[in-house]
């Protein structure tokens, strides 16, 4: 039995590659984990993603025991750079029957989400096709007008694009912002909506000047605001225009959108915990509840 209506879990906090030792903070890169009694829901497939699936296999074998139903399973990616992407071939779920994964992420340079992923698993890079992979499997390129639903009473996302009402058994909503300011096509920023909560997902940003008062808007007044904050200031001088933001930048946008928390996310993977701690107590002199994202970090509800 769940104790929780709403369970967010940090897998995968690292930006650009994972890091095998030596902090305290995590190493691998983006995935986050938004579930309900009834849905799972990750963002991103980074090498964070490797432990989720891991955790999920006990859960998977036991709903085998007792539905005929598939496990459902939403993947929903924010852009499909390899750092994003690089634990979804060793995702173990993947590769059991009786699962059912749904693929949901933007088309890139105008490639199909479906092509990009299966293009990852040809002979070239791995050993495994996805043809080969024993779950099944369904895809959909996200846009800006898509509204994800996650029902009470229904194992299966529902997708609209209508700007209809949600539908009354919604459990949890995921509705998305496009950011066009990381190379080379954009970046979708996400915001999860359940139990009274809201978090929004906002990696791989990079501020305009004043900061992008769309994304001020969209995450005004959430609960908690995961935001891209890879360098310091001196760091960012030298990485200008690499789609990242630095801790002010986060700041800065916590504080017009008056969120409730701020955690700072996809830390660069040459910061050790010295220099990520200092990123931290400089960030909270601009905005108090602004604290380093730590894989295992859980908000449960």
């Amino acid at each position: 039995m769940n104790d929780y209506s709403l369970l967010v879990k940090l897998y995968g906090v690292r930006g650009s590659y994972p890091i095998a030792t030596g902090t305290k903070y995590g190493g691998n890169t983006s995935c986050i984990m938004a579930r309900t009694p009834t849905h799972v829901v990750l963002f991103d497939a980074g090498s964070g993603l490797i432990q989720a699936g891991k955790e999920l296999i006990p859960e998977i074998i036991e709903h085998k025991k007792t539905s005929s139903d598939p496990y459902q399973i939403t993947i929903m990616f924010t852009h499909t750079h390899i750092d994003h992407l690089m634990g979804l071939n060793f995702f173990v779920p993947v590769y059991m029957q009786g699962v059912h994964v749904n693929f949901i992420g933007p088309a890139t340079l105008g490639v199909d989400l479906e092509e990009i992923l299966r293009t990852t698993c040809e002979p070239q890079f791995h050993p495994v096709s996805m043809d080969e992979f024993r779950s099944t499997k369904y895809f959909e390129n996200v846009n800006e007008n898509m509204v994800v639903y996650f029902l009470k009473d229904d194992p299966n996302p529902y997708i609209d694009t209508s700007g209809s009402p949600a539908p009354e058994n919604t459990e949890l909503t995921v509705t998305n912002m496009k950011y066009y300011f990381h190379p080379k096509d954009g970046s979708y920023n996400y915001k999860i909506e359940c139990a009274g909560k809201t978090i929004v997902y906002a990696t791989d940003v990079e501020q305009y000047v004043e900061s992008d008062q769309r994304l001020i808007q969209f995450a005004k007044e959430a609960d908690v605001l995961i935001h891209d904050s890879q360098y310091d200031v001196d760091q960012y001088k030298m990485f200008q225009g690499y789609g990242h933001s630095n801790y002010k930048m986060a700041c800065d946008v916590a504080n017009q959108a008056k969120v409730d928390n701020l955690l700072l996310f996809h830390h660069d993977p040459n910061n050790n915990d010295e220099a990520l701690e200092k990123i931290e107590s400089d960030a909270k002199k601009l905005f108090a509840n602004a604290r380093l994202a730590k894989e295992g970090w859980e908000l449960k509800i």
